[in-house]
Formats: structure tokens, sequence, C-alpha cells
């Protein structure tokens, strides 16, 4: 299997990246949650981006 993520990065996608682990890191601070509880909408959208990346190889494909 290839891996789907560019190697390079770039400074929108660097910032967007720390963006969302800084917001993952409120999350988990701020929700009073406990780890088996917000893993599951965060597992699901982890599987819905990498979804979204193989329907998009196999759509240019088509």
């Amino acid at each position: 299997m290839h891996w789907l993520a560019p190697a390079e990065r770039d400074s929108a996608n660097a910032n967007l990246e720390k963006r969302l682990w800084d917001a993952a890191d409120q999350f988990r601070a701020n929700s009073g949650l406990k780890a088996q509880e917000y893993s599951g909408p965060i597992l699901r959208l982890i599987f819905l981006r990498f979804a979204e990346v193989r329907f998009a190889a196999r759509r240019a494909v088509l």
C-alpha cells in the first residue's frame, strides 16, 4: 500500500495541522470526557479522512 499523505509540507498545511492539534488538546483538556468516550468520534473523523483520500485517488483513475 502506498503512503497516502503528501511527502512535502507547505506552510498552509503545517498551520492547519497545528490548529487541529491545538483544538484536539483543548477538547481533551476541557471536555471532561474519558479517553474511551471521545475516542469514538475522533476515530470516525480519521476514518472519514482516509476514505476521502482513497475516493479521490480512485476518482482520478476513473
